[in-house]
């Protein structure tokens, strides 16, 4: 039975994630369909809409708004929509926590944001070393005291949660790590437990923690 409840748990492990990832880009999908779908069969005369429209409106939707975010009084009524909502107790507090959250992963492309790091921290009298990102290095719009010359900020994930610290450092205090973004923050999250294969330095070899 114990042998029989390791492959059972196994063969779960392997297939949670394909399986909730499945199921929210069909949640995602279904949504856009049942919302935007009910519209239009709501404006479209009897007869026209036919199934798939909705997600179809949705993407287009989609696409037409980032078209339109090149447009200057596009950008500056999101700008005002977002003093707005600054002003508003609780509705700011969650509305900038996602906007961050999700900001956090559009940026990667940005080559310094993506710059993972280790840093080391001295525990009860033993180095320890810590993954991170950069997220800044340029604090010049920033108030003065927040960071100097030669510093830089760091993103310190927390294992099996949303949240972190932000510590500004010198960047003689970090050592780059020949590691992707996403399988930093993986490996940071699940407490170091993935085990994948990691590209470095043009090789390949399999890490198992």
């Amino acid at each position: 039975m114990n042998r029989f409840g390791r492959i059972m748990f196994r063969g779960l492990v392997a297939m949670l994630p394909s399986l909730l990832t499945i199921y929210i880009l069909f949640w995602l999908v279904r949504s856009a369909e049942t919302v935007l779908g009910g519209l239009l069969r709501f404006l479209l005369p009897e007869g026209w809409y036919l199934p798939g429209m909705g997600l179809l409106t949705g993407l287009l939707v989609t696409f037409l708004f980032g078209l339109a975010l090149n447009a200057f009084l596009v950008r500056r009524l999101l700008e005002l929509g977002d003093q707005l909502v600054d002003h508003i107790p609780l509705v700011k507090t969650l509305y900038g926590s996602l906007k961050d959250f999700i900001g956090f992963f559009a940026k990667q492309r940005d080559s310094q944001f993506s710059q993972v790091v280790s840093m080391e921290l001295e525990f009860g009298g033993k180095t320890l070393r810590m993954i991170g990102f950069v997220t800044r290095s340029d604090f010049s719009s920033l108030p003065a005291g927040i960071g100097d010359e030669g510093e830089i900020a760091v993103y310190l994930p927390l294992s099996y949660q949303i949240g972190g610290y932000t510590v500004i450092v010198p960047r003689s205090a970090v050592k780059p790590v020949n590691m992707s973004p996403h399988r930093a923050m993986g490996f940071v999250v699940t407490g170091g437990m993935t085990a994948d294969k990691v590209h470095s330095a043009g090789q390949t070899h399999e890490r198992h923690d």
